[in-house]
């Protein structure tokens, strides 16, 4: 009986928190007594009788009957109606009703349903519904863990909210399961369709989640228990995850977030602020939320669970005013019933900036948040569109997860049209296409899957935008880089080659040069395993934290690991690193402390713009990288979003 106990102490618990369902109209009763006339399918139950006193305080259990009686019941066969004395001022009576309890042991892995019902004085609650493997679905599926899963380590308890059946004089039956995983499994006992609240506890790590999940016939969610929430989406949370070393699982560029065709985030264009909503229209506040979310796993070939991180190509495109983008994990909530308790601080990083009207990309380092999503932040006075391209995602080390692990060189250049470094010493022209060896050939071997580098486009001739792609294969519906006359705009690209380690470049109008500085490449099943990380902040001179602004023709030396949650022993770091208000048009090279520097750029901007690029850098002695500003004056603010082991 302890774990009916328990279910019924929790169900009471959730009960008090949830919203009532609508019941029929009930007779009159006492302050502590009441009545309920009841009728079953021919079969063997269980039944458990519970009151929640004045003042919904918490439920009290008061006494459990099997029905009809059998040699394991000590009580006599319960009467029909029963009358029931609560013992307190009663705010409301539970009747629940087990399936199949057999010896007095409810099973949901045998089958075993069970359903409760709301009792508001004394009622005739008429033939009662029971959800049975027959005509009701179930949730079940695997759970992943960097550890071992032994039996009974994850229990479900999982409560109807929505879409109840309703007994022959209109009582809402609302079905519920208990259970206990068995290996890297679990399951449900049989549930009718509809919205659930469950709470889900990992008794190896103590972690616990309470979130929503919706059944639909046999319905499959895998809980990843090394991720915060498991991956329940609208969760409220109490436990913490280790962060993840994952290996790289690269992707045809796929977009999966486009506001401006209502693709992938909700109510078109995303607004200013980060979605929370203080308005007293509930529907109001949910557009807001919506507004400001964006699925990363289960789409554009990333899995549903398993997954620390997701690599983005982002870019903001027509921004009613000039602002800048902060795309970070989605946070649990405090209270599972109430979405806006999941806005923490806004996160200090920012991915990109950009200037009225302007598309402005970069790549995103983003680690996977609540529910497989992340959240994003329009810091401006006016909405944006925002567009999303998936290009390959990070694991969570788990067995039998197996992908690329990542090796950071010290940038070298492949391309550069001005002077024919790669190819032909003349522009792009519209509509071209040109391959470049990017495998095979200098640092970077032949068995090389992905490539990364900084691509950067120079002074086109009209609006344009650039895309890269394995050599051979269709060329993708995604760009990595969008330019205007006159300007000059890098980002960081991660592309797989063809078998021939080469890359297809394309250019859609006008004449437009590019430079390609490649820094880095994946290698299946080798070392270099990535952990992303909430940004920490590690330089930002326009507020003074660890210096000022960098002058014409300066090298500065930059700590990065050894501190600020990064190992000492990191061979590489992830940085975000944005130049502000450059009084020159100028670039930056960022590079390993010790090692002289390359003649490439991983950022170039002109006067008093904004740029922002992800960097990939191996770290020199001491931890240590250089940045090196060219000309004139500017603000760099730098971020570590992960780092290389």
């Amino acid at each position: 009986m302890s774990r009916l106990r328990r279910v019924r102490a929790l169900l009471g618990a959730l009960l008090l928190a949830a919203p009532i369902a609508a019941v029929a109209a009930p007779e009159s009763a006492s302050a502590n007594t009441y009545s309920v006339r009841w009728q079953l399918p021919p079969g063997q139950y269980g039944i458990g009788i519970d009151h929640v006193c004045g003042g919904r305080t918490g439920p009290t259990y008061e006494q459990y009957y099997e029905y009809p009686t059998s040699v394991y019941n000590v009580n006599p066969i319960l009467p029909n109606p029963l009358s029931i004395s609560a013992g307190c001022t009663l705010d409301l009576g539970r009747m629940e009703i087990y399936t199949n309890p057999g010896d007095g042991v409810y099973d949901p892995w045998g089958g075993g349903g069970a359903v409760a019902l709301r009792i508001f004085g004394s009622t005739n609650v008429g033939l009662i519904p029971v959800p049975n493997p027959n005509d009701s679905g179930k949730l079940r599926g695997n759970l992943l863990s960097r550890a071992n899963s032994a039996n009974d380590r994850v229990r479900v308890d999982i409560f109807q909210i929505s879409g109840q059946r309703l007994t022959s004089t209109g009582v809402a039956a609302d079905a519920f399961s208990s259970s206990t995983s068995r290996g890297s499994q679990w399951q449900t006992g049989p549930l009718w369709n509809g919205e659930y609240i469950a709470v889900v506890t990992d008794t190896a790590t103590g972690n616990v989640a309470q979130g929503f999940m919706t059944v639909n016939g046999d319905t499959v969610f895998d809980f990843d228990l090394d991720a915060v929430c498991f991956g329940i989406d609208a969760c409220a949370w109490s436990g913490s995850v280790g962060q993840a070393a994952g290996a790289f699982h690269p992707l045809p560029p796929t977009r999966i977030a486009d506001t401006r065709l209502g693709q992938g985030i909700k109510n078109g264009a995303v607004t200013p602020g980060d979605g929370r909503n203080g308005d007293p229209n509930y529907d109001l506040r949910v557009l807001s939320y919506d507004n400001h979310e964006l699925q990363v796993t289960g789409v554009g070939g990333v899995p549903q669970a398993g997954v620390s991180a997701v690599l983005l190509n982002v870019t903001a495109s027509g921004g009613a005013t000039g602002g800048s983008l902060k795309v970070f994990p989605k946070p649990p909530n405090t209270d599972a019933f109430d979405h806006q308790s999941s806005f923490d601080a806004v996160p200090t990083s920012t991915q990109l900036y950009w200037r009225q009207g302007e598309d402005v990309p970069n790549l995103v380092l983003a680690k996977v948040g609540v529910g497989g999503k992340v959240r994003i932040a329009n810091v401006s006075y006016g909405p944006v569109h925002v567009i999303a391209d998936v290009v390959g995602w990070y694991d969570q080390g788990q067995p039998g997860q197996s992908g690329a692990g990542l090796f950071a060189m010290s940038p070298q250049r492949y391309l550069d049209t001005r002077n024919g470094i790669g190819g032909p010493r003349t522009p792009f022209a519209a509509d071209a296409t040109r391959d470049l060896q990017v495998a095979g050939t200098n640092q970077v071997p032949s068995n090389a899957v992905s490539v990364v580098g900084t691509l950067t486009g120079i002074n086109p001739s009209s609006q344009t935008y650039a895309t890269i792609w394995p050599s051979g294969t269709t060329r993708p519906n995604a760009s990595v880089l969008n330019v205007t006359p006159a300007d000059i705009r890098p980002n960081l690209v991660t592309v797989g080659p063809n078998a021939r380690g080469q890359w297809s470049l394309y250019n859609e109008r006008g004449t437009h040069d590019m430079l390609v500085d490649i820094s880095g490449y994946y290698v299946n099943n080798a070392g270099g395993r990535v952990t992303a990380i909430d940004a920490v902040p590690l330089l930002d001179t326009i507020r003074g934290f660890r210096g000022a602004a960098f002058g014409h023709n300066e090298t500065r030396a930059l700590g990065v690991a050894g501190g600020s949650g990064i190992p000492a022993d990191a061979t590489a770091v992830l940085l975000n690193v944005s130049v502000l208000d450059g009084t020159a048009s100028s670039y930056m090279t960022v590079f390993p402390a010790g090692a002289t520097k390359p003649e490439t750029s991983n950022l170039n901007w002109n006067v008093s713009n904004r740029r922002s690029n992800l960097v990939l850098v191996p770290v020199g002695p001491g931890g240590a990288v250089n940045l090196f500003n060219a000309f004139g004056q500017v603000h760099v603010a730098v971020e570590a979003v992960g780092w290389v082991r």
